[in-house]
């Protein structure tokens, strides 16, 4: 491994039982970090959830999951959520606000820190899966639901079902320090 500043070699040492990378000229440390991530509960009028059929070169192949992604460098996590779904779903939405954060950890070795947004979708335009997804539909929140790629989806699900069946609908979140109600 090379340095990341000044591409001298880097030397390997154990931080705290982590094995890190230095390098041997300017000690700039590699840490290795979680990917940042968002994933957007998109609800439409009918109280239905958006979920994708995954590719079959994906990850967790032909299984559903919410629209989701990897930040781009410099992209704010909302831009990153409005991208995602648009790449996806082929639909434009706007986020509300976080409802959730969770952590992934896959056989694969990625890590990934996950903003979850919610979103509602009040038009009717068709949907036009793209990217890695092959299939996009609207399931019933309180029906059963196609089988997930991700544990963090069905957690995400099962909670917001709970709370609308419990509480009624999300009414206040934030987003930017801003408050929005519905």
């Amino acid at each position: 491994m090379f340095c990341v500043k000044c591409g001298s070699e880097c030397e390997q040492f154990v931080d705290d039982n982590i094995v890190r990378y230095r390098c041997r000229s300017c000690n700039y440390v590699y840490y290795k970090n979680p990917y940042p991530c968002v994933s957007v509960l998109v609800i439409n009028n009918q109280g239905k959830i958006l979920l994708g059929k995954r590719h079959k070169d994906s990850i967790f192949s032909e299984k559903w999951c919410l629209p989701c992604g990897y930040m781009e460098y410099e992209e704010t996590y909302i831009a990153a959520a409005k991208r995602e779904v648009k790449e996806e779903m082929g639909i434009n939405i706007e986020p509300r606000g976080i409802i959730n954060v969770v952590s992934n950890n896959f056989e694969n070795g990625v890590s990934s820190l996950v903003i979850v947004l919610l979103a509602y979708y009040e038009e009717q335009n068709n949907l036009v899966p793209g990217d890695d997804i092959t299939e996009a539909d609207w399931f019933d929140i309180n029906g059963s639901l196609p089988p997930l790629a991700f544990s963090a989806d069905n957690f995400i699900i099962t909670k917001y079902r709970e709370s609308i069946n419990k509480f009624g609908e999300i009414t206040t979140i934030t987003l930017e320090g801003n408050s929005f109600t519905s």
